[in-house]
């Protein structure tokens, strides 16, 4: 069975009643590319070095599972978009073509998670700064 795509994780876990279901969700799907993308939503010393809001992508239009990539293998290239040796040392017009890329060979809904967090703009209904701190320790610094 394919892993659910982290847009749906984080959706389906703010759809839940209690506390602790939510909690539970988020641990039973935990992945680096999970946290990463909480931590880039939630922790104040993830500095994006993109643009703020929407870059001019081409959404991909194909159902799910049909995407050309995902998050869970697409997260090792985040070290490219955030303040960091790798990120500081890329110039910034080809860091934000490398993005575009990204977000075109992406769900369009994880596309759209991914450009909201790197914003610090993800909200989702439940999932707050002090779940995901109790969820995953030590994840978020500041």
């Amino acid at each position: 069975m394919a892993k659910p795509l982290i847009s749906k994780i984080l959706t389906d876990a703010g759809k839940l009643k209690k506390r602790d279901e939510r909690i539970e969700h988020l641990r039973k799907y935990s992945h680096p590319a999970l946290k990463d993308v909480l931590r880039i939503n939630f922790d104040n010393d993830v500095v994006s070095l993109l643009p703020e809001g929407n870059p001019p992508y081409t959404a991909d239009d194909a159902p799910a599972g049909h995407e050309y990539q995902t998050l869970y293998r697409a997260f090792k290239q985040f070290k490219y978009y955030f303040k960091g040796p790798v990120g500081l040392g890329l110039k910034s017009v080809r860091r934000e073509s490398m993005f575009i890329n990204l977000l075109e060979s992406l769900h369009a809904e994880e596309a759209e998670m991914l450009i909201k967090a790197k914003d610090k703009k993800l909200k989702i209904t439940g999932i707050t700064k002090k779940l995901i701190t109790d969820t995953f320790p030590n994840l978020i610094k500041k």
